[in-house]
């Protein structure tokens, strides 16, 4: 039996037009507020604005800036010119003075006691004779070895050691000198030569090696 009541068919109507609570609950996960969708409720999302050189408009995308790397690459490539030339010049001394002392001792390993000055009119000594020309030999091979260390300069560590024996070979003749007397002036210009140079070259090794060292680190700083 249906009612002819006005007031319950409006209120009949209206109910059937507007969804039930639960069902609104289902669409959004959330209760409806004010009548109003869940999608004019929700906040539009917000874009970052983008730094000047840092991002692009819109992404928030950093970009690269490659005026930096040349110029690092150029600082370094100048680096290893100035370090190399020194070491060049060094290389080059080291060479000379194996090429020097070899020589020397491939001259006495040849001529024997008797490529020694002041002693033409002496009788030869064998046993002199063969212990003189056994340590020319040694001056072979110590010649050899500077040149070795510089040619072949991953062996610098070594350079000491062969400075060393020149250094040694002097304090043997400054010993000659105050045990056997006065020798000829060109054995005298030697042993100062011997006691000098190999303390002077292991410094000015030193000295480079720091050098380049620290163009390396102001390299790196700047």
């Amino acid at each position: 039996m249906t009612s002819n009541n006005p007031e319950h068919d409006n209120s009949s109507s209206a109910g059937a037009g507007r969804p039930s609570v639960p069902d609104a609950r289902r669409l959004d996960g959330t209760a409806p507020t004010g009548g109003r969708s869940p999608d004019a409720a929700a906040p539009a999302p917000r874009t970052r604005a983008a730094a000047p050189g840092n991002s692009t408009a819109g992404t928030g995308a950093p970009t690269s800036t490659p005026s930096s790397a040349p110029k690092a690459k150029g600082r370094k490539s100048g680096t290893p010119a100035t370090s190399g030339g020194d070491w060049n010049v060094f290389r080059t001394v080291v060479v000379l003075v194996g090429l020097v002392i070899a020589g020397f001792g491939a001259y006495y390993l040849i001529l024997g006691t008797a490529g020694l000055p002041d002693t033409e009119a002496d009788p030869v000594n064998p046993t002199l004779e063969n212990q003189f020309r056994f340590f020319s030999a040694m001056m072979v091979g110590v010649g050899a070895a500077f040149i070795t260390i510089a040619i072949k300069f991953q062996w610098a560590n070594m350079l000491w050691l062969v400075c060393l024996m020149v250094f040694v070979g002097g304090i043997g003749r400054v010993l000659s000198w105050a045990f056997s007397g006065t020798p000829n002036y060109v054995l005298i210009i030697l042993m100062v030569v011997e006691l000098a140079f190999p303390p002077a070259l292991l410094v000015w090794h030193k000295y480079i090696a720091k050098t380049s060292d620290l163009r390396k680190e102001f390299a790196q700083r700047g």
